[in-house]
């Protein structure tokens, strides 16, 4: 049997099955810098970062990972769709020149505290000075530079896009409140240095196509951030192969997945796992997609009105309820929503979501019939 062939054939029950394998049990052995290789990214926003981690490897301990992420190799950086991505040095860089616009397209950013480029391009040789090597907080950046909090976090905001700062997560593992150090010199290419920004997004492109297939010319445009034509050129441009109805995926992808469709049943998988909102597997296919759909993401609320992923409750390839973490003064509670939860599910999924409450140091508790 060809691949196109066994590709035409992949049902939704084969399709769950590999994508348990591919984003969770390939996985299950990897560092957070091997994770977010994978994924060419993982986002960077806590806990997202530390949690999507520990819902593939389940052998790392909390304290484990956050050393992991705290490592000076990974760096965080605006990448596809001006989100931010913890990602290795060197494909950061990658990352970061494909995806970069020009400072021009930040300039509302200085425009609406008061300030112009002009007085970011005086700024930012102080700003680098006084953040090379340390890490700093923003109200340190504005008595350093004598600017008010909204024009200092402006300025610091337009440094991160331009690739003159970097983010650098504060010792409290549940917090975005940044604290930011001068780039690491190769972030951005020296004076001279030619940029072929065409070959960069199509190895970006080949690395999503390797990862995440098959997937089709909308995933990889909303994965992206681009246009469905340049999705469809990249695809070519990458050697991806188009197989079954128009999907793609990579030659070792294909040999992988032809592997994995020549077993005489697929394995059966039941593990629950936690991912956090905006995991890279929820964020990682179009609206609408097969995948999306094989997985019942939409059917259980995994997306906010905006489009965000939100945290959802896996049994093996298939969702089946949604969780959150909040804090209560100086505790931090998760709740799973059991209202989409069969009877069979929910002791099962709430005994699990108590395991998960303790190796993350938060309380679950059940808060009546139909939430938990």
């Amino acid at each position: 049997m060809s691949i196109r062939t066994a590709c035409n054939g992949l049902t939704d029950t084969h399709l769950r099955e590999w994508i348990v394998s591919e984003h969770f049990e390939r996985l299950a052995d990897a560092t957070v810098a091997q994770i977010a290789q994978a994924y060419v990214g993982v986002y960077s926003a806590r806990p997202t970062s530390w949690l999507a981690v520990m819902a593939r490897n389940r052998n790392l301990d909390r304290k484990t990972v956050l050393a992991m992420e705290n490592l000076s190799d990974l760096l965080r950086i605006p990448g596809m769709r001006r989100s931010k991505f913890l990602l290795p040095g060197e494909l950061a860089a990658k990352v970061f020149a494909a995806t970069r616009l020009p400072l021009a397209n930040h300039e509302w950013r200085l425009r609406d505290v008061g300030l112009g480029l002009d007085d970011y391009r005086r700024l930012l040789p102080a700003l680098v000075a006084f953040s090379n090597g340390v890490s700093v907080r923003l109200q340190d950046i504005g008595s350093a530079l004598d600017l008010p909090a909204p024009q200092a976090r402006a300025v610091t905001s337009v440094a991160a896009y331009d690739g003159a700062l970097v983010r650098i997560p504060a010792a409290n593992q549940w917090s975005n409140r940044w604290l930011y150090s001068a780039a690491p010199d190769g972030l951005l290419p020296g004076d001279g240095v030619p940029l072929d920004r065409d070959s960069l997004l199509r190895d970006i492109a080949g690395r999503y196509v390797e990862h995440y297939g098959p997937v089709t010319v909308d995933d990889l445009a909303w994965w992206l951030g681009v246009s469905k034509e340049t999705a469809r050129g990249l695809l070519q441009a990458c050697a991806a192969c188009q197989v079954g109805n128009q999907m793609w995926h990579s030659q070792a992808g294909l040999a992988r997945l032809e592997q994995f469709l020549e077993r005489a049943k697929a394995p059966a998988t039941a593990q629950i796992r936690f991912l956090p909102a905006w995991d890279p597997l929820v964020m990682g296919y179009a609206p609408g997609s097969r995948q999306r759909d094989c997985l019942e993401l939409e059917r259980v609320g995994g997306y906010d009105a905006a489009g965000n992923g939100r945290p959802v409750v896996l049994i093996g390839g298939r969702a089946v309820a949604t969780w959150n973490t909040a804090a209560k003064g100086s505790k931090r509670f998760i709740a799973v929503d059991a209202s989409t939860l069969a009877d069979q599910e929910r002791e099962a999924v709430l005994q699990a979501a108590s395991v998960l409450a303790e190796q993350i140091g938060a309380i679950h508790q059940i808060e009546n019939n139909t939430t938990a």
